[in-house]
């Protein structure tokens, strides 16, 4: 078996066929998302050189697309065919040879999302050396429609990120992972500087939609926000309370300044991800009219 890289547009289309290929997709729409994809990749100035292919005897039988982001994580793409993923042999070896390029590129994670169903995906990633991190909900709130969300029962100060309050951000962010209920695999496996990097990546990053929430002079929560203007929304890339202050607010408080701001842009979705077993939190979402739009199991591999 050969494991090799692209070595032309023919065979990265090839490539990239297999990983979009579903049950009832045509050929001719498979080539759509192709272009769909490649303009994407051009105009957010994302990389598809990582992608790597394993041949037997001239025939695809494993395929794998890495994307490199900030904060040394690397985000695979992997197919969901069973033709792939059974035997797994290819697979896995594939999957092995990717970490190997992705350490010597100095990445610190990969990781994979699949379907909460995905079974052979799963059991591919096991045999990789991939650990399950959590099942991670996707929700949107549809800001077009009425909402009568909680009202705040703290009075709360607002901090604008920028470089000089960096460090006071940094202890922040890493202070509210303490008994925190979000992927707590994660815990202490990242650096800070790594993590905020990542942060920074999704969607556009503008520091006036950073904020840290601050309760007489103290700070108290976290809320780090981004656009997608492909969705017209606002993400919420990051959203934390230090423990001392859970239960007492801030949570609304954070959200309800969310909200403030995509209306202020005149967005017309708030979108996040959260940890399935964080029941609170998905409590205080719902208040907010945020409703599931999908379901991906989460698989890491430390490198």
């Amino acid at each position: 078996m050969d494991i090799q890289h692209p070595r032309d547009k023919v065979e990265l289309r090839e490539a990239l066929a297999a990983l979009l290929e579903r049950p009832g997709v045509t050929p001719a729409e498979i080539d759509e998302q192709i272009d769909a994809l490649i303009r994407y990749t051009l105009r957010r100035q994302v990389s598809l050189e990582h992608c790597l292919m394993a041949c037997d005897q001239g025939r695809l039988v494993g395929v794998c697309l890495c994307i490199d982001g900030a904060g040394r994580l690397s985000t695979l793409f992997i197919p969901t065919q069973s033709r792939f993923l059974v035997p797994a042999t290819a697979m896995v070896s594939l999957l092995e040879e990717v970490a190997r390029q992705a350490r010597g590129r100095n990445m610190q994670l990969l990781q994979v999302t699949v379907g909460p169903d995905a079974r052979l995906e799963g059991g591919v990633c096991r045999q990789a050396g991939f650990e399950r991190l959590a099942q991670m909900i996707y929700m949107d709130s549809d800001l077009t429609k009425p909402l009568r969300p909680p009202q705040p029962i703290v009075d709360v100060q607002w901090l604008t990120y920028d470089n000089a309050v960096h460090p006071l951000f940094a202890r922040v962010v890493q202070g509210t992972y303490q008994r925190s209920l979000d992927c707590v695999g994660l815990n202490e496996v990242r650096h800070i500087e790594d993590i905020l990097a990542s942060h920074k990546a999704a969607g556009e990053f503008d520091p006036r939609f950073w904020l840290l929430a601050r309760v007489g002079g103290e700070p108290a929560g976290i809320i780090l926000l981004s656009q997608l203007p492909e969705r017209w929304a606002l993400e919420v890339v990051y959203m934390g309370v230090l423990p001392v202050w859970r239960g007492r607010g801030c949570g609304v408080a954070l959200l309800l300044q969310a909200l403030q701001i995509a209306r202020q842009q005149a967005l017309t979705t708030l979108t996040l991800s959260v940890d399935a077993t964080n029941v609170p939190a998905l409590k205080l979402y719902e208040r907010f009219g945020f409703r599931e739009t999908a379901r991906r199991e989460v698989w890491l591999r430390k490198l």
